[in-house]
């Protein structure tokens, strides 16, 4: 008997390349997004509306669903549990067999993190709804690397010499689909990282290399960062997100490399360097000079 898969978060980056994954397989599954018009979907998808801020528009995706791939949104500490927890609910309420969230590593209510210390809210929530489940602890991305970057070549945030076991997108999506598409026996989280872990000491001479211009990392207190990150107008609540990624870099809480991507995919995940090899467009920002 064919089986229902959900894709929430179907026009993000993870959910988009989650759809054709599993198309190339031969699996069609439901794609839900807040604006579908936003959905590249693959031939043959269903495409619907839903948006975890307005739980009545949750019940017709997860209708019929055997399993499910919620993508975590974003909003403020506190919040974002809360629509994640709409989300779940529903599920439950379907009849869905087994859910994948897509998590964070060293998710904890202890994290330096706010989004992991959601994250340890929403794997809560999962647990109480009696729903199987597996939550995918994902690493910081490979894919964000050039952004961390200003024009003049430099990032700085208290990091410090802490270490992060960078992912690519692609192995997270790859790993996702094998769950969504074979659920484990039993419910809980594994980490998926990179294959080492790198400090942002390691990450800008590495891509200095690939560039052909100089990067680096400069180190900088909290509240120098606060400062710094408060003049861009950003919320507070964000400015507090941004350093709490760099403080639990810092305290190695993004530091263990598991084998949870060649375990269930077979395959290697993808070094820094390879990452890049095979998506050469997101460094095009690093190789313009400072203006």
């Amino acid at each position: 008997m064919r089986r229902m898969l959900l894709i929430t978060g179907a026009s993000g980056v993870v959910g988009h390349r989650v759809a054709h994954l599993l198309a190339a397989r031969g699996t069609r599954a439901r794609l839900m997004a807040r604006d579908p018009g936003k959905v590249q979907a693959p031939p043959g998808c269903e495409v619907v509306a839903g948006d975890y801020a307005d739980p009545g528009s949750l019940a017709a995706p997860f209708r019929g669903i055997d399993t499910a791939l919620i993508v975590s949104g974003y909003a403020r500490e506190g919040d974002r549990a809360r629509l994640h927890g709409h989300a779940i609910s529903a599920a439950a309420h379907a009849g869905v067999r087994h859910l994948v969230y897509l998590s964070f590593q060293g998710a904890s209510p202890s994290s330096r993190f706010p989004m992991a210390r959601d994250h340890a809210l929403t794997e809560g929530l999962l647990a109480a709804s009696g729903v199987p489940y597996t939550a995918l602890r994902d690493s910081l991305y490979l894919d964000a690397i050039p952004h961390l970057f200003d024009r003049d070549g430099v990032v700085r945030g208290p990091a410090g010499a802490g270490r992060a076991a960078f992912v690519s997108r692609e192995d997270v999506a790859q790993t996702v689909v094998a769950v969504l598409l074979q659920p484990p026996a039993v419910s809980g989280a594994l980490d998926v990282t990179g294959p080492e872990a790198l400090s942002l000491y390691d990450v800008a001479a590495r891509v200095s290399g690939l560039v052909g211009r100089p990067l680096r990392y400069e180190d900088e207190t909290v509240e120098a960062g606060r400062l710094w990150r408060a003049t861009s107008g950003a919320p507070d609540w964000e400015v507090e997100t941004w350093l709490g990624s760099y403080l639990a870099q810092a305290a190695g809480e993004l530091e263990p490399v598991s084998e949870t991507v060649t375990r269930l995919t077979g395959r290697v995940p993808l070094t820094l360097e390879r990452h890049f090899t095979e998506f050469p467009e997101q460094l095009a920002p690093l190789r313009v000079g400072p203006r």
